[in-house]
């Protein structure tokens, strides 16, 4: 910010130069001399003048329709001068004219200042000395200060600027850290407002559906659910949304939901970051308490459908055991998975019946669909999302209610 002003102050001076040098070089002409005698010698000089034209006309130098020209700008030029003579008789010397550069000189730099305080950006050079501050913070009473003068620039700034997607989403989100939960819901729901259906509005969503879940003592409402919804039909696997559908299933001790989610969750991170090795770690501690997975089928009296799976022997050498078996049911209507399982690779052929019981959502169930279509996947990342390499299979859509016998795919279709 200090740097800001040395600057600005010598743009301001040099514009300033551009008035003040040719007002200061400026000499106004002598006007004590008597208008009429001035007025005498202008029309002696015409005289003169026209008759040196004659005389070159009468000898033949120029023709009669040069002549006719000349006298003519002559006559032009001298009713100029007799003018410019009386005008400046009417003129006071000084003058308003006098006030117009001197006015100039003072409404420059406070019209310069007035624009920049509406549409430029001083304030966000603060922002470096406020990332600095936090780094070297030495107690939480000097971060938390620090985090709430952020907050009051990113505040200001999304005033000013409330379509700038990436300054409200970095607001809402330190809402969130400062527990500020109303704010940050007010926050998201304008930024969603600006957004097209897609990945970046899933994001804002899941982020919204945060601050709802902490606003709302870590609980489901049903107005949290449905932003879960949304936010799940731009991508199924919305990092924020699966880390709190991940932890309410923790809590609710559906330990293997809970690392279902999380994983869904991981396919969304960096890899490399420390919040995906803090996940792994996570995962795997969970993993090691869990009894070995099963498909046991669980009956509560809603809708189901049986696979028998298989993989095809033109991909079989392409199969380790590290692979894990993804196994859903979806609706061609609806892009979020109405069951899914996932699995330690089992021995094939393999069957396994999805109920209602594996639903990712509540309000979106196997019976919740009259048409369905079923798949398999054999997963080397681990994670739901379809990547490289991995194999799959999918069935045709069958009605769901009508359907008795079980319904056979052939792993054999490799990603890429």
């Amino acid at each position: 910010m200090m740097s800001f002003i040395p600057y600005s102050v010598l743009l301001i001076a040099l514009a300033l130069l551009f008035i003040a040098v040719p007002y200061l070089r400026f000499r106004p002409s002598d006007n004590s001399i008597d208008p009429e005698i001035r007025r005498r010698k202008n029309r002696e000089v015409y005289e003169s003048s026209l008759a040196e034209l004659e005389k070159d006309q009468a000898e033949g130098v120029i023709s009669v329709d040069e002549f006719e020209k000349l006298k003519t700008e002559l006559s032009r030029s001298f009713l100029r001068d007799m003018d410019a003579i009386d005008g400046r008789v009417t003129q006071s010397n000084g003058g308003p004219r006098k006030l117009v550069p001197v006015l100039s000189l003072l409404f420059i730099p406070i019209f310069s200042y007035g624009i920049y305080e509406l549409v430029g950006s001083a304030r966000d050079l603060e922002l470096p000395k406020i990332f600095q501050t936090l780094n070297t913070a030495e107690s939480a009473e000097e971060q938390r200060a620090g985090f709430l003068r952020l907050a009051e620039v990113l505040e200001e700034r999304f005033e000013r600027k409330p379509d700038d997607i990436q300054n409200g989403y970095m607001l809402g989100t330190l809402y969130i850290q400062l527990e500020d939960f109303n704010s940050a819901i007010n926050t998201f729901e304008l930024l969603i407002g600006e957004l097209e259906d897609g990945p970046d509005k899933a994001t804002v969503l899941g982020q919204l559906a945060q601050a709802m879940y902490l606003d709302a003592g870590s609980s489901l409402t049903s107005d949290l659910q449905s932003v879960i919804e949304r936010a799940m039909t731009m991508n199924s696997n919305e990092q924020a949304i699966m880390s709190i559908l991940g932890f309410e299933s923790f809590m609710q001790q559906d330990f293997r939901q809970a690392v279902f989610y999380w994983r869904r969750q991981l396919s969304q991170l960096n890899g490399n970051s420390e919040q995906a090795l803090a996940l792994r770690d996570r995962i795997s501690t969970i993993e090691a308490l869990l009894p070995p997975e099963t498909a046991e089928v669980v009956d509560d009296g809603g809708a189901s459908v049986t696979l028998v799976i298989d993989v095809d022997d033109s991909v079989r050498d392409l199969v380790d055991a590290s692979m894990r078996l993804f196994v859903y049911a979806r609706s061609p209507d609806f892009p979020m998975p109405l069951a899914a399982v996932n699995l330690v690779q089992p021995e094939f052929p393999f069957e396994i019946t999805l109920t209602d019981a594996n639903a990712m959502t509540p309000a979106a169930k196997l019976s919740s669909a009259s048409q369905v279509y079923v798949g398999a996947r054999l997963s080397r990342s681990g994670v739901a999302n379809a990547q490289a390499g991995d194999i799959e299979a999918e069935s045709d859509t069958f009605d769901l209610d009508s359907l008795e016998d079980k319904i056979s795919i052939s792993i054999s279709k490799v990603v890429q």
